[in-house]
């Protein structure tokens, strides 16, 4: 029992090592969610411009098989203070949504 009230911050900080950079599969736009699948439209629509957007090579599942494809990466974060977002489209779809680290 001595070794409990030491296990659960631990468990926690290990928790919250493993969530930096960690894949998110939806990102919340006001009371709507954006996932995996939905077009870039219905992204901007919802969330509006990005911050940014560049492109690059990702490994992707498309067609239910992973691999090297072109991307276009668009960058979203809601305040200083929040986790900056990347959301990856392929072929005007979303591909895939990475939740990134907070930035000064």
């Amino acid at each position: 029992m001595a070794r409990y009230p030491l296990f659960c911050p631990l468990l926690l900080l290990a928790a919250i090592g493993l969530a930096d950079g960690a894949a998110a599969d939806s990102y919340r736009c006001g009371r709507q969610l954006v996932r995996d699948g939905d077009a870039a439209a219905r992204l901007l629509r919802l969330c509006g411009e990005p911050r940014r957007r560049d492109s690059g090579t990702e490994t992707v599942m498309v067609d239910g098989a992973w691999g090297p494809q072109r991307v276009q990466r668009w960058y979203y974060r809601k305040n200083r203070r929040s986790l900056e977002y990347v959301v990856m489209l392929y072929r005007g779809r979303i591909v895939a949504i990475e939740a990134g680290r907070r930035r000064p």
